[in-house]
């Protein structure tokens, strides 16, 4: 089996990409488990997590004995996929996938996890990702912590492509929802399989996501469209841009995006110490993996447009 993992911030097009990624006849993504993340964690923390795992994928890992360490992460991931293909029954899958936003901050760990991998990493605008995250039930809606968190995973963005490793491949949400077939046909031949005209062509697949989900990822699930590309000229006010490409504008153009102000608006005063200071104080008390899906429960909307 190869192994291969779908990556990037939140709200980035994780989904949209792990869904067409699915529709490939040789390809099995399961809802997105944060594997990673269970290393360090207290063993009450690890088996919460992995009992959220279990419903999620539908599959009966055991018990954890102990809290898991690095030595056992490698067969304990082996034998959740193990699992999730046999329950899946679609023959001919021959590369297991796993899409995880979460996953950029643990490049390490993966290639631990699952030597010889190949790393997916998709980015997108972060004026977009920051008017989209506002509006997730799990994050206070805040568009400086939402811009706050995309420069968090552009910096470590940043320090992967430095790399220039042979099993890292980056894509450009704008440029996939534009041309999916182009991209779709140069992810494939990363992954060395054979581009199928379901990957662009296709929808309405939901294998991989959750119906606990489905509020705020369900424009993943349809066909692959460039319509929420530049959203944020009407989800911002212009107060917000401005502060935005004020304090993003280097990150910004560096990834190719052009900034409609100047980006020199003056920032309010103290206005970095505050949003970090919230940002630390969400970080601190923001959900467990497990309890994610009861916030969502409990905060039913319609589907988002970003």
């Amino acid at each position: 089996m190869t192994y291969f993992f779908v990556m990037g911030c939140p709200r980035s097009g994780t989904t949209v990409l792990q869904q067409a990624l699915n529709r490939h006849s040789r390809i099995a993504i399961p809802p997105e488990t944060a594997f990673a993340a269970l290393l360090g964690k207290s063993r009450k923390a690890q088996a919460e997590h992995l009992r959220r795992v279990n419903a999620d994928l539908q599959i009966t890992l055991p018990p954890l004995a102990r809290r898991m360490r690095a030595a056992d992460a490698a067969a304990c991931y082996r034998r959740m996929a193990e699992l999730y293909l046999e329950r899946l029954q679609k023959p001919g899958v021959t590369h297991f996938g796993e899409k995880s936003p979460s996953h950029q901050r643990f490049f390490g760990r993966l290639t631990r996890l699952c030597p010889g991998a190949k790393m997916v990493l998709i980015y997108r605008d972060g004026r977009d990702v920051a008017a989209s995250l506002k509006n997730l039930p799990w994050i206070p809606a805040d568009v400086e912590l939402g811009f706050a968190l995309w420069l968090h995973y552009y910096r470590h963005q940043r320090r992967l492509a430095k790399r220039q490793s042979e099993d890292l491949h980056l894509v450009q949400y704008e440029e996939f929802v534009a041309e999916p077939e182009r991209v779709l046909r140069r992810v494939t031949a990363f992954l060395g399989l054979d581009y199928e005209r379901a990957l662009a062509d296709g929808f309405g697949n939901r294998e991989g996501v959750p119906e606990w989900e489905y509020d705020w990822k369900a424009f993943a699930l349809e066909k692959v469209t460039a319509s929420r590309v530049g959203l944020w000229k009407q989800a911002l006010s212009a107060s917000e841009i401005a502060c935005l490409e004020r304090w993003g504008a280097r990150a910004l153009t560096s990834l190719g995006y052009e900034l409609s102000t100047d980006g020199a608006a003056p920032l309010p005063w103290m206005f970095l110490p505050k949003v970090y200071l919230r940002a630390l104080r969400w970080v601190l008390t923001r959900p467990s993996f497990g309890e994610m899906k009861d916030i969502c429960r409990d905060k039913k909307s319609s589907p988002l447009s970003f």
